[in-house]
């Protein structure tokens, strides 16, 4: 299933209907103990899709790749990295309609297998990309200082807003090993590669857009407030009660929290919907994060799909009041935003869903690779702060981007 670029609302209602059928058109067998996906649907929306979950909001950028692709997923293969296990799974499916097939299940783990353990491995030479700036550039500091006049006049109470920096297309293989070598400085619990029609996707992404289990319990976590780790204990000690003790950056989390409590809200049932976790610290590679819980029961009546269109794209990435924050976006931002702040992730067989945010990503189309980083706004941020953290973000994808600015 893909959304191109000219999608209608008629095309993504009928797009999220057939979803709904791929994993709820049969019960299927899910193995204790086993990975968290066994099966269904896997894909990506683009934040270029919001006007399609928003009818009031109407972009006035082109998007220049798909809203959305999906696939089906029978046979699969799962890392279990804690446990040093390896799950290769099937159902035996030849359409979504269809009951389990043993026999076709056998078949398809085997061939699997043969084409491991002939597997030649993978290239290992990592191909040298050039960052540089779009002709439509933002002007970061320029941009924070409208934002902060739009919370001023009382629009809205924050904005995330970021810039971008575009190079050379890259193919697959060159895309994929410059994946693992940003896995490698930057691992991150959300990270994901997809090599779909439109484009390829590689991203390190720290943050979880939205989850929920195969019992309907519903989990979202985001993120606000960043700074970068120091190498000695004591100093990044002190980072890390400065990052606890900012109050811009706890007004951000705060106000993020209270808009996805409300989205969620939509979809749980009543009085379900509680914040577990505010404002604690989590710690990455390179950087500190200020992270929230929200949890809740997915109402009977509703299902991933409700879940979804319910809180995309995600509050952390547009801000506060959501719709207006989307236009303020649009309206300050030079390019389309593409995959970029959208998601990655699947809905299960069994009904259980995680996404991302695609944050920390580059997203390969076919004429251009694009990288975008930015930053939630506040009455309390400071523009040229704001820029050095977009540009700290930027980096830790593309490590000497900035050298290479300079260069040029």
């Amino acid at each position: 299933m893909r959304l191109t670029a000219q999608a209608t609302e008629t095309e993504f209602a009928a797009s999220m209907d057939m979803l709904r059928r791929w994993v709820t058109a049969r019960p299927r067998t899910r193995i204790s103990g086993g990975p968290p996906f066994q099966g269904g649907a896997a894909g990506y929306v683009a934040y270029d899709a919001a006007p399609l979950f928003h009818s009031r909001f109407h972009s006035r950028h082109v998007a220049q790749s798909d809203m959305a692709e999906f696939s089906l997923y029978d046979t699969l293969l799962a890392f279990d990295h804690v446990q040093g296990k390896t799950w290769i799974m099937s159902a035996g499916l030849t359409s979504p309609d269809e009951g389990q097939n043993e026999d076709l299940a056998d078949q398809r783990i085997s061939k699997v297998m043969a084409a491991l353990s002939g597997s030649g491995g993978l290239a290992t030479s990592v191909a040298s990309v050039k960052w540089e700036r779009p002709d439509r550039a933002i002007d970061y500091v320029k941009a924070v200082e409208r934002t902060q006049e739009y919370i001023l006049d009382g629009d809205i109470y924050q904005a995330n807003i970021a810039q971008n920096w575009i190079s050379e297309k890259l193919g697959a293989d060159d895309a994929f090993t410059n994946y693992l070598e940003m896995r490698k400085r930057t691992p991150a619990p959300f990270a994901a590669f997809g090599h779909f029609g439109g484009r390829i996707l590689a991203s390190a992404s720290p943050e979880r857009l939205i989850s929920v289990s195969a019992d309907r319990r519903v989990v979202a976590e985001p993120i606000k407030g960043t700074m970068r780790r120091a190498s000695d204990p004591k100093v990044d000690a002190n980072i890390q009660a400065e990052l606890l003790a900012s109050e811009k950056d706890r007004a951000e989390n705060i106000m993020i929290t209270d808009l996805l409590r409300n989205d969620l809200s939509i979809v749980c049932a009543p009085d379900s919907v509680k914040v577990t976790s505010l404002c604690r610290l989590e710690t990455f590679s390179n950087l500190h994060h200020l992270v929230s819980t929200i949890e809740g029961d997915l109402a009977e009546d509703k299902d991933g799909v409700d879940l979804f269109s319910a809180v995309f794209p995600g509050g952390s990435i547009t801000g506060a009041p959501k719709l207006r924050a989307i236009e303020i976006i649009d309206e300050l931002e030079q390019r389309p935003r593409g995959a970029y702040c959208g998601a990655v992730g699947y809905v299960g067989f069994d009904g259980a869903m995680d996404f991302n945010i695609l944050i920390r990503t580059i997203d390969h189309l076919p004429e251009e690779s694009v990288l975008l980083a930015g930053g939630g706004i506040t009455l309390m941020s400071d523009p040229q702060g704001e820029l050095a953290e977009s540009e700290l973000k930027a980096e830790r994808i593309a490590p000497g981007l900035f050298a290479q600015e300079n260069s040029s």
